[in-house]
Parts: structure tokens; C-alpha cells; sequence
């Protein structure tokens, strides 16, 4: 039984999986104010997808309903 325990959270994986470590710690890793903005971008941009697809909807229906009658 062993006392202490292997350091390295790498184990067996490829180099290029590993982050590249700098100084004090791995680089071009994303702050975490980073990443509440991307969160932020990407439900506002879902969310005018989503406004701009039933916009389209409601367009396309116009259409429709005005060639019928």
C-alpha cells in the first residue's frame, strides 16, 4: 500500500490533450468572467435565433393567408 499518491492528473493521456502550463499555472485558459460573457452571447443570440425564426414564421404565414383569400 502506498503512502502517497501520484501527483501527475495527467496519467496516460496524449500531450496533445494536456493544457500547456505557464508560469503560474495552464495558458490560454478562459477567466471566468470569459466564460459568463460567452454563457451571455450565446443565450442572447439563441434567443434573437429563435425571435427571428418566428418572425420569419409569422411573415411566411402572412403570405400564405393573403395568396388564399
Amino acid at each position: 500500500m502506498r503512502v502517497f499518491t501520484d501527483v501527475d492528473l495527467h496519467g496516460n493521456t496524449p500531450m496533445r490533450v494536456q493544457p500547456s502550463l505557464g508560469e503560474w499555472g495552464p495558458t490560454d485558459v478562459m477567466a471566468t468572467r470569459g466564460k459568463k460573457r460567452a454563457r451571455w452571447l450565446w443565450t442572447a443570440a439563441f434567443v434573437i435565433m429563435v425571435a427571428g425564426l418566428f418572425a420569419f414564421g409569422a411573415w411566411v404565414f402572412s403570405i400564405i393567408m393573403s395568396i388564399g383569400g
